[in-house]
């Protein structure tokens, strides 16, 4: 830790078409101890990732050659830059183009012109709640995306039976756009606490749950568990979930929400789609292999109505 208190060996890429903004960042970021690499267009910005690995990602929106939302898309699709925090520069004062951006995926803002304290401390911020939350989720305080994978690499390795359990909440980014992200994070805390009470009940062994991000949940018990374990987050969160609504929805059973397009669109109360993909007697060949698994399994599984639970009945795929 450096003398301005920025994370130690922090390499930073800014994206931004003004070279002499570019520049004048870069001086300010170097001073204080970053390593930074500069892009002035997305296309540039996309190879450098492949040859480089920022802790954080200083992003203009009016690029060149790529809208700006949508290289934001492309990085956090991509396996190799989709948990490196972006900071959107902009000065750009049009209605929606947060939230715009934070569909995008970006992780924080930074108003141009640019002050270098307060870039710093931003950039501070996220890159700590990065490395944070790839240990543990900073809002559930479950073990998050790296040690889950970290886990569920090791089950396979030992190549002993397990049941891997996948969860996601249907429709969650519609809640959010009603009733706003606080009452979206209460309800991934009520969610969190019922899968480690169920886990319990069950009696696992040596039970693990993770929160992968976002909606997205895993637990590791064993396979004879595994269904009554799913069947019990499902139940207990039927019974509860209506109470994170206001009474309006709840009477009448679903809220309304209006597209962009003008559009008005119903959605009932939410439910959660469970994949249960038990591991017994051959093992599927990598963890891409066994979560793609899940993520089918949740496909099936969704329905109207209720929370329901699908599980995998074909043999895996890989060696015995």
């Amino acid at each position: 830790m450096d003398t301005h208190g920025t994370p130690e060996k922090c390499n930073v890429l800014i994206i931004e078409d003004s070279t002499t903004l570019r520049q004048m960042v870069t001086m300010s970021l170097e001073e204080r101890g970053y390593k930074v690499w500069g892009a002035g267009d997305g296309i540039t910005a996309l190879h450098s990732l492949t040859e480089h690995q920022p802790d954080a990602i200083l992003l203009d929106l009016n690029l060149p050659d790529i809208d700006g939302f949508e290289l934001c898309k492309r990085m956090k699709a991509s396996p190799g830059s989709h948990d490196i925090p972006v900071l959107v520069m902009t000065g750009l004062d049009q209605p929606g183009f947060e939230i715009m951006a934070i569909e995008a995926g970006a992780d924080d803002f930074i108003a141009k012109p640019v002050d270098p304290l307060v870039l710093d401390a931003r950039i501070e911020m996220v890159v700590r709640r990065m490395r944070r939350e790839r240990f543990a989720n900073a809002l559930t305080g479950l073990p998050s995306n790296a040690l889950t994978e970290e886990r569920l690499a090791f089950m396979l390795a030992r190549r002993r039976p397990f049941a891997a359990i996948f969860i996601d909440i249907d429709d969650f980014k519609p809640f959010n756009r009603r009733y706003g992200y606080a009452r979206g994070d209460l309800l991934l805390r009520h969610l969190s606490e019922l899968i480690l009470e169920s886990v319990q009940f069950a009696g696992c062994e040596e039970p693990f749950v993770g929160h992968m991000g976002a909606d997205d949940f895993v637990v590791i018990c064993e396979p004879a568990h595994a269904e009554a374990v799913a069947a019990e987050i499902a139940k207990a969160f039927d019974l509860s979930v209506m109470d994170f609504y206001e009474d309006e929805d709840r009477d009448r059973g679903f809220f309304v929400l209006s597209s962009r397009a003008g559009d008005i669109e119903q959605y009932g109360a939410l439910t959660l789609s469970i994949g249960v993909v038990p591991v017994i007697d051959s093992y599927p060949d990598s963890v891409i292999t066994l979560t793609d698994a899940g993520a089918e399994l949740r496909v099936y599984a969704r329905t109207k109505g209720k929370s329901s639970v699908m599980t995998e009945r074909r043999a895996q795929p890989g060696p015995r």
